[in-house]
């Protein structure tokens, strides 16, 4: 077992009904107008039955099944969080609480990660080969208080700092220090003169 895993309770039951809470609440206070709805049953329960964190639910549940020995069970909540959301988060990745999927569809994770990450549709973690198993110290470790653009590609045994920016469309295979904003450079258009007929 992961030593981060074992630190962090992720063998413990308990402790995915306490994440799964930490990514409902983080849902419900990302805006204000799910701040407006209150936190009574019926918000919570409308919370629970969103594709984001069912989402994010299979994938704690398939991670403690991995972290506890039933690995092929734990295969399996990951092929079912595919089939049912199009995102493919490895039953070994380390992910901590209050993670935010705003776009689920086309996420691919597979690597470690603090708490409050974000990763917008089309993002990226994985080992150098492209591969999606074996252990994730070969995928990127990302701080806490990360966000990834949408289509944006971490790649290898990286390192990213906490409260670091991925934007859209950008490809990082080198260590982020924490606190930084990686953005794509934009190419200014050339304004060139009408041809006259």
């Amino acid at each position: 077992m992961n030593p981060d895993c074992r630190r962090h309770g992720h063998h413990r039951l308990r402790r995915v009904r306490e994440e799964i809470r930490a990514d409902m609440r983080r849902y419900m206070t990302s805006s204000p107008e799910n701040l407006a709805r209150g936190d009574g049953f019926l918000t919570r329960l409308s919370t629970l039955l969103r594709p984001e964190i069912v989402c994010l639910a299979l994938h704690r549940t398939a991670h403690w099944l991995h972290v506890t020995g039933w690995r092929r069970a734990g295969r399996a909540a990951a092929r079912l969080n595919f089939l049912l959301h199009k995102v493919s988060i490895t039953p070994e990745s380390c992910i901590g609480p209050g993670c935010r999927l705003p776009h689920p569809p086309g996420v691919v994770f597979h690597g470690r990660a603090g708490e409050g990450l974000t990763l917008y549709s089309m993002a990226v973690c994985c080992a150098r080969e492209d591969r999606l198993d074996g252990p994730p110290e070969e995928g990127p470790h990302l701080g806490d208080r990360v966000m990834l653009g949408g289509h944006a590609v971490l790649m290898g045994p990286i390192r990213v700092g906490d409260d670091a920016r991925i934007e859209f469309c950008v490809g990082v295979t080198k260590d982020i220090p924490a606190g930084t904003v990686v953005a794509r450079r934009l190419r200014r258009p050339t304004l060139r003169p009408r041809p006259e007929a």
